[in-house]
């Protein structure tokens, strides 16, 4: 946590228009509201937050089964779809939206602007790649016209699907069609680092070039980037366990991994 609080994971550049509508939000109608009607010429709507992901993002924490038997389930290749044989996995997880680090962050934001009502709609769904985040996006980000946009879709990802080069085109689409077809702010995130995945089936993550695309990406498209990756970098690098920041020992952070998102995501507001 001390860390993350000295730590400055972004590039410069911070989500103005979200923060200028959290700041003129006062939950009054336009005769209480000293910034009377939007440009529009409406009543200010309540801010609206959408974050874009995976199983981090959805909430899953610690495994409710042991690793071997979760292994051998996993041996039938849930993730085929011309497999008829599907492992029940629905109750291997420990899921709690609650303590994700988007609620957190939702909460932090009601306490810097007190009068302001904000919601955040949850779009992260475990397992899911940038692949699949970008054929949904329709229907998961864009149709809620939100005035911030996370994304935090990397670590799924592995050498099967393409190299950096492949998952930075893919994020690249997402991000244009956000700015396309919404006015939000874009905030990309760098993913909580990850051990060794026993259930990858052989395939090999590629992650830290995944984290370079990422913030390459951020420059290039003139987004905003919460750099949690180069806080837990600085985790490792002054020689702490990883895993002991894991819930499930191999990529779901625990509760202090989802706040120090939180506060990485703090520090562009």
């Amino acid at each position: 946590m001390k860390i993350a609080h000295e730590t400055n994971p972004f590039n410069g550049k911070r989500p103005e228009r979200f923060i200028r509508i959290m700041q003129t939000n006062t939950g009054f109608v336009s005769p209480l509201n000293p910034y009377g009607l939007d440009e529009d010429g409406l009543e200010r709507k309540n801010p609206l937050v959408v974050a874009l992901g995976d199983s981090v993002t959805a909430g899953h924490f610690e495994f409710t089964i042991p690793i071997e038997e979760l292994m051998a389930g996993f041996k039938n290749n849930p993730f085929d779809p011309s497999n008829p044989v599907k492992p029940d996995l629905t109750h291997i997880e420990i899921v709690d939206a609650r303590e994700s680090y988007i609620e957190y962050f939702r909460l932090k934001l009601i306490e810097k602007f007190e009068k302001t009502s904000l919601s955040i709609i949850n779009s992260g769904i475990a397992g899911d790649t940038i692949f699949g985040m970008r054929a949904r996006l329709k229907r998961d980000v864009i149709r809620y016209q939100p005035d911030l946009v996370l994304i935090n879709g990397s670590l799924n990802w592995n050498n099967a699907f393409g190299n950096k080069g492949k998952y930075k085109d893919e994020l690249r689409s997402v991000i244009k069609e956000v700015k396309n077809d919404t006015l939000a702010d874009i905030i990309l995130l760098t993913p909580n680092m990850m051990c060794d995945n026993p259930l990858a089936g052989g395939q090999i993550t590629i992650l830290p070039e995944l984290v370079d695309a990422i913030r390459e990406l951020a420059t290039e498209e003139d987004s905003c980037l919460a750099d949690t990756y180069a806080i837990w970098e600085e985790y490792v690098h002054k020689g702490f366990p990883l895993s002991a920041v894991l819930a499930n020992g191999i990529n779901h952070p625990s509760v202090i991994g989802h706040e120090v998102y939180a506060i990485s995501l703090m520090k562009l507001i």
